[in-house]
């Protein structure tokens, strides 16, 4: 496990083991966890996916943009409807294709608002959705899947677009799968391999 102080220095170090990193679930919010999470951010010479407390150490527009700009990787945000009133400074609204969109050109990174129906955004305004979700996907856990899922992809060379659309339907199909029961996020990772080995089948 990851020390509570200097995480970040620690995941910097070790860098090169990874393609992608997933920053953000557990964290906390505190001003400290926050500066480090902005700090890896700008640092990092690796696809990052941010999610859950990671996005609230992004604070605003403004501040994600300055912290994201300076990144030659992909970068991924995956807020819920919450995060993204947070950082957007407004609710995402009935137009959350225009919502993601405007938020992706404004901070310079891919944007997958969470719903029923997942918005992808990229910078350069290209859309892509995902309808594979359902309700039991808002329990505690299952968006840290999904951020898991989505850095994943990027890992494996997808861009911050295709990743993320990528993860948001393998995550909506796992989630299919479980239909017959209540789902937790233990559950979802569960499922995620059948739906991992039928994709690679297709394909």
């Amino acid at each position: 496990p990851l020390p509570r102080q200097g995480w970040d220095d620690v995941v910097l170090d070790e860098l090169d083991r990874f393609r992608a990193i997933v920053v953000g679930p557990g964290l906390g919010r505190t001003a400290e966890q926050g500066a480090a999470v902005r700090g890896l951010l700008s640092r990092a010479p690796t696809a990052a996916v941010v999610d859950a407390d990671g996005l609230y150490a992004l604070e605003n527009v403004e501040r994600a943009a300055g912290v994201i700009g300076g990144r030659s990787h992909p970068t991924v945000l995956t807020p819920h409807d919450g995060e993204f009133a947070h950082l957007a400074g407004a609710k995402a609204g009935a137009d959350r294709l225009a919502a993601a969109r405007g938020l992706a050109s404004a901070v310079g990174a891919t944007v997958l608002l969470k719903g029923s129906t997942t918005v992808v955004a990229d910078p350069d305004g290209r859309v892509l959705l995902s309808a594979t979700g359902d309700a039991r996907l808002a329990t505690a856990g299952t968006g840290d899947v999904l951020s898991g899922v989505v850095g994943a992809f990027l890992a494996r060379g997808l861009d911050g677009a295709r990743a993320a659309a990528a993860g948001a339907w393998v995550h909506g199909t796992a989630a299919h799968l479980g239909w017959r029961r209540g789902l937790v996020a233990g559950d979802l990772l569960d499922l995620l391999p059948a739906v991992l080995s039928a994709l690679s089948e297709e394909n």
